[in-house]
């Protein structure tokens, strides 16, 4: 079984690629190395971060991100046990919305299409493209 969660978080100051990169960087290697996958949303200086792996992986995990000073209001939003990963690929995905109404028109599109069109799709993954559906709006 893999353990899915979904967290936000607000960031404590307004990231830029740089320190966006600083986060994501170490993230995807050692991701990489614990068998951890998952997608990460900022906009606005908010988190939105859907993790998966191992319990005990995640758990762990989870409590470093709660100890980060970049970030307060770190609140867990699900956590649920599935059969099989829904991304697999992904040390960790990341897209950050631009304040261009375009983008984030287009960004909305694509989250209806994936919330329609994903077979089996997990509590956690439906409440993660809600969510990040809400942040964009």
């Amino acid at each position: 079984m893999i353990t899915q969660i979904v967290y936000y978080s607000i960031s404590e100051t307004e990231m830029n690629n740089v320190s966006i990169s600083e986060i994501l960087e170490p993230s995807r290697i050692n991701n990489a190395k614990k068998g951890i996958t998952g997608c990460l949303l900022y906009h606005n200086r908010v988190f939105l971060q859907l993790l998966e792996g191992e319990k005990e992986t995640i758990t762990d995990l989870y409590k470093i991100i709660q100890k980060d000073v970049r970030h307060s209001n770190v609140t867990l939003i699900i956590e649920e046990s599935i059969d099989k990963r829904m991304y697999p690929g992904w040390s960790m995905a990341f897209h950050e919305f631009k304040n261009n109404s375009s983008n984030l028109d287009k960004f909305a599109q694509s989250i209806d299409f994936f919330s329609k069109n994903i077979p089996k799709k997990s509590e956690a993954i439906d409440l993660f493209w809600r969510m990040a559906k809400q942040i964009v709006n």
